[in-house]
């Protein structure tokens, strides 16, 4: 019997963080990589997780990048039993064009399933609601390059998709949405598709459910001891805002606060904020990043913000050496791990639900990511 492998390709580095994370308190050994190269080599994990930024990218640059992945995956034999496409859990990004290509695979039937009912979010009746809100009278309104205009998952998939129900048994080709209202809605789609014949893709209690349906029974890990007094450097690239200063590590430790200035959110360059930073890093343990301004819906503002976020944050690692780096925001995040170019990460905790902590060994370093939109559960205790 061949060997389960599960390949994931994520749109975004938070994400492909997120599932690796489930995979690692699944019990599996896993690889996180951010280059599809040698994806068809052998490895001793049991997951690989391939983090890409097609989320960022124009829409005719993440179908290139898609493709690019499938193209390596034909360059040798594939190892892989299962394929799992990691999307947005709100359909934010290209989602029909990057799995498109996936249909020369062999996978012409795609069950996209983008709820996470364990934080609240279900899709019933073809509408997407969080905690019972519909998805376009939520904070994903105002996303500054993919805001929900509507909460019909129809409409935000595109490509003739079709909702499907718990109760479905068969899949036409083309993808299917699959509704979920609780957890245990997914363990009936898994029944019929989760043996490595159908695309697998959408969010985190997706990849879950494929997990257990597989097998993976969970593994005791060690339990997050918090940050303590290492010196540690925050950046929050998200529009969504969080109050983190009551939290007992900015009670405990010295943080120094850095607020980007209006110039250079304007578009300016950061050579004057950077300096800004290390003077007032100086004067404390810690450091935290923030954006304060307002960002309006307005690509070219995010890519400018994303990238000038990343130039600094750079800057501040190589001169201040901190031993942990959390990042908020997933586009920032992979923009200054493509800047470092740190390829290969380790897993080392899973924090909080989508909370992960990774190790870089070369450095030392530890980066935790975290999406914009999930709570930071004890990551600062």
């Amino acid at each position: 019997m061949k060997k389960v492998r599960i390949l994931v390709v994520a749109d975004d580095i938070t994400g492909a963080a997120e599932v690796a994370g489930v995979a690692h308190e699944a019990g599996c050994r896993v690889r996180f990589t951010t280059s599809w190269e040698g994806l068809t080599e052998g490895e001793e994990s049991e997951v690989t997780v391939l983090a890409t930024d097609t989320r960022s990218m124009p829409q005719s640059e993440a179908r290139q990048c898609a493709q690019a992945v499938v193209d390596a995956l034909r360059q040798g034999e594939n190892p892989y039993t299962h394929l799992f496409k990691k999307t947005d859990s709100v359909l934010r990004g290209w989602v029909a064009d990057e799995l498109a290509p996936f249909a020369e695979l062999g996978y012409d039937k795609v069950l996209l399933m983008p709820a996470n009912p364990s934080k609240g979010r279900t899709i019933e009746r073809g509408e997407y609601r969080i905690n019972g809100t519909p998805l376009h009278e939520t904070v994903f309104r105002t996303d500054p390059e993919f805001p929900a205009r509507t909460s019909s998952v129809e409409a935000l998939v595109g490509a003739e998709s079709r909702c499907v129900t718990p109760q479905t048994t068969t899949l036409e080709r083309g993808i299917s949405i699959g509704e979920a209202a609780t957890t245990a809605d997914y363990a009936r789609y898994m029944a019929h598709f989760g043996d490595g014949k159908t695309l697998l893709a959408g969010a985190a209690d997706h990849f879950q459910a494929l997990l257990n349906h597989l097998g993976f029974e969970g593994r005791p890990t060690e339990r997050f001891a918090g940050y303590g007094n290492r010196r540690t450097l925050i950046v929050l690239g998200s529009t969504v805002r969080h109050n983190l200063i009551e939290e007992p590590f900015f009670t405990r430790n010295r943080v120094a606060i850095s607020l980007m200035p209006d110039a250079v959110f304007a578009g300016g360059e950061a050579e004057e904020w950077i300096s800004n930073c290390l003077a007032a890093a100086r004067e404390g343990d810690s450091l935290l990043l923030r954006i304060p301004q307002a960002v309006a819906v307005d690509g070219n503002r995010a890519r400018h913000l994303r990238r000038v976020m990343a130039e600094t944050v750079e800057a501040l690692i190589h001169t201040l050496q901190p031993q942990e780096v959390v990042i908020e925001g997933g586009a920032t995040a992979f923009a200054l791990i493509e800047r470092l170019g740190w390829r290969e990460l380790e897993v080392s905790n899973q924090i909080a639900p989508g909370v992960v902590r990774l190790h870089y060994p070369p450095k030392g370093i530890y980066l935790t990511f975290k999406p914009g939109s999930y709570p930071w559960g004890d990551c600062f205790r």
